[in-house]
């Protein structure tokens, strides 16, 4: 069955947990390999894109005239080049496997990105070649210390240590961008939205609606009127299981995934309880993937809705969410996607998805808490039920009958988080400008560096080790309790979220209660990874 997924393939094959790696290549060496490798990919790229410029010198460590042999088992990504004989070859055309893995990110061809391959980048504004926070390089580098200098949080000490900020797959620290937006809100524009006659009304409901706008054009919607504002990926899937679930009966059956969130098992086992509907668990192998066979047979007559992660918050797993709606739409299904770990980490397009919904959090992409969005098609907002009534969501009251109002306003009863979703439009807008084809191969080399200094440590049990995983790195450590672990780290300056991460029987199915989990952003740097191996290297071997 053909693979449609995107992702990243970084642990295919890695040596087990506590295995040394042969010969005289340290995970350092490991790393700064498939660095100079990807550098030299991007560097190729830009090159071929902005018709030959010269490549500035690169900040890459140099690399001995004849290169050790590869470890055994670690992922081809990180072979090192064969020694140069002569003049310097040109770049070859696969670009080091880079192109492969830029090829397979999802919905790159719904808006105009500033692309790693492809065509030229802007040569003007805040992000444009060479310039601005965000920036590359003419060789094409993403400049992660520009990025960080939009961050104040990254400036605080911990205990006095700097912050390295690991618990992304719970909460992203907000850029300078989008602290402003909210500031300037209640500074200048604050009121509430539609109907007011006054400037200030105006001004509000203008860059409200312009958010939706905002949001609409990130995810590739067909409009804006498909975009339902919520308080977040939780709020977004309850009101789906709302509305879907009113029209189920006894005997109709809901697939979830064993990968799911708490947030998208519970609201479905409360549909369940009320309408007779029965939950059917598609399975996971012990990679963390799922078996796709599997969740094909749970396909029946009877399926009903088919609510999924498009990548999973604690293992990194990502999900090939097309295949499984095109699957599921076969027979019939309604389709969700909790997009929660996704939409910050590579480009998403849900018209290429083709799900009924897609939901995600505002805060998990750099914006506000308490903000949110439903991508919702036309058809299924038209067909479907309000959840919650009030203001807004009306077009007539009597105390006979209501008509409801168009959507997506039939869904967004009372005053909405107005400030929230101007920060959540400005801080899509911050991503954008950093170029999401960027942040992805930025971050596919993060992930990379860490798998391979994790995977170092004597006795260390990397928990979820599929082919294609977002930035999130599970792990375990024989006799430590992961809330230990993650006090230790605390007290070094750096942040990892350690329990059962609201995931609990995918943690189960590796008969784990509990990991640490460090997980990555845009902001985080090789030598933060650095910082997190050695002092967890220091815990393993009990001296700390």
């Amino acid at each position: 069955m053909d693979d449609v997924s995107t992702g990243v393939s970084t642990v295919a094959g890695r040596p087990a947990a506590g295995a040394s790696m042969p010969g005289d290549v340290s995970a350092g060496d490991v790393s700064r390999i498939a660095e100079r490798l990807m550098h030299e990919a991007l560097a190729a790229a830009a090159d071929a894109s902005l018709g030959g410029m010269p490549a500035q010198p690169q900040a890459v460590p140099a690399m001995p005239a004849v290169m050790p042999a590869p470890p055994v088992g670690l992922p081809p990504s990180f072979a090192p080049p064969a020694a140069p004989v002569g003049p310097a070859a040109a770049p070859p055309t696969d670009l080091s496997g880079l192109r492969t893995f830029i090829g397979r990110i999802r919905g790159l061809d719904h808006r105009q990105l500033p692309p790693v391959l492809g065509a030229a980048a802007p040569s003007s504004g805040p992000h444009a070649i060479g310039g601005g926070a965000g920036g590359l390089s003419p060789a094409g580098f993403f400049d992660v210390e520009a990025v960080r200098r939009d961050f104040p949080i990254l400036r605080e000490k911990v205990h006095g240590r700097p912050l390295a900020w690991f618990d992304n797959a719970a909460t992203t620290q907000k850029p300078q961008a989008v602290i402003d937006a909210l500031s300037a809100f209640y500074a200048h524009d604050n009121s509430n939205i539609h109907r007011g006659a006054h400037s200030l009304a105006a001004r509000a409901t203008d860059a409200y609606e312009r958010a939706r706008r905002i949001v609409a054009d990130f995810l590739g919607a067909a409009g804006p009127d498909e975009i339902i504002f919520v308080r977040g990926c939780t709020e977004g899937i309850n009101l789906v299981a709302n509305v879907c679930g009113a029209g189920l009966g006894g005997g109709d059956e809901i697939v979830l995934t064993e990968l799911e969130h708490h947030a998208n098992i519970v609201p479905w086992q409360m549909v369940a309880e009320r309408t007779g509907a029965v939950i059917r668990v598609a399975p996971i192998d012990d990679r963390g993937e799922v078996i796709l066979e599997a969740y094909e047979r749970l396909l029946g007559p009877r399926t009903r809705i088919v609510s999924l992660s498009h990548a999973s918050n604690s293992l990194g797993t990502i999900l090939p969410v097309e295949l499984m709606t095109r699957l599921a739409k076969a027979r019939g299904a309604r389709v969700v996607v909790d997009g929660a770990q996704s939409v910050s980490h590579f480009p998403v397009n849900v018209a290429a998805i083709g799900a009924d919904f897609y939901v995600f959090s505002g805060h998990k992409i750099f914006g506000p808490t308490g903000i949110g969005a439903v991508h919702a098609t036309m058809e299924s907002q038209r067909s479907l039920p309000p959840w919650q009534g009030g203001g807004n969501m009306i077009r007539d009251v009597t105390f006979a009958r209501t008509t409801y109002a168009d959507p997506p306003a039939k869904f967004e009863a009372g005053t909405p988080n107005i400030a929230d979703a101007i920060g959540l439009g400005a801080a899509l807008e911050y991503v954008t400008g950093l170029g999401r084809e960027r942040v992805a191969a930025y971050e596919h080399g993060l992930l990379e560096h860490a798998t391979a200094r994790l995977a170092a440590i004597d006795g260390l049990r990397l928990v979820g080790t599929a082919a294609h995983k977002v930035g999130v790195l599970s792990f375990v450590l024989p006799g430590r309790d992961p809330l230990e672990i993650g006090r230790l780290l605390d007290r070094e300056g750096i942040a990892v979220r350690a329990g059962h991460h609201c995931a609990q029987p995918s943690l189960r199915h590796f008969g784990l209660e509990a990991t640490v989990r460090p997980s990555l952003a845009i902001y985080n740097t090789r030598d933060e990874i650095d910082r997190l191996a050695d002092v967890v290297g220091r815990i393993a071997r009990g001296r700390l």
